[in-house]
């Protein structure tokens, strides 16, 4: 019962990436979930022109093979120059 981590590497995974965040929503009536494509488009690395400055890495949270949990993190590496963050 121990959750494990996995990192989206695959189509695969990416689907499920998206399609958990529409599905734990799923059925809350103030609910209004995202286009499909347009979260596709967003976080594939290869349609989103914001990844020529930002870099991405996803998560899945696994129990008993069902996804659980998602997390990102995004650097974004010309708003960190521009505001001299790291």
């Amino acid at each position: 019962m121990a959750i494990e981590i996995q990192e989206v590497t695959t189509r695969r995974a990416l689907k499920q990436f998206i399609q958990f965040g529409i599905d734990l929503f799923d059925g809350d009536p103030s609910y209004c979930p995202p286009l499909w494509l347009d979260e596709w488009n967003t976080l594939r690395r290869d349609r989103n022109p914001a990844f020529e400055v930002c870099e991405s890495i996803y998560y899945l949270a696994l129990r008993d093979g069902k996804v659980v949990g998602r997390i990102a993190g995004i650097v974004n590496h010309r708003a960190n120059e521009h505001w001299n963050v790291r």
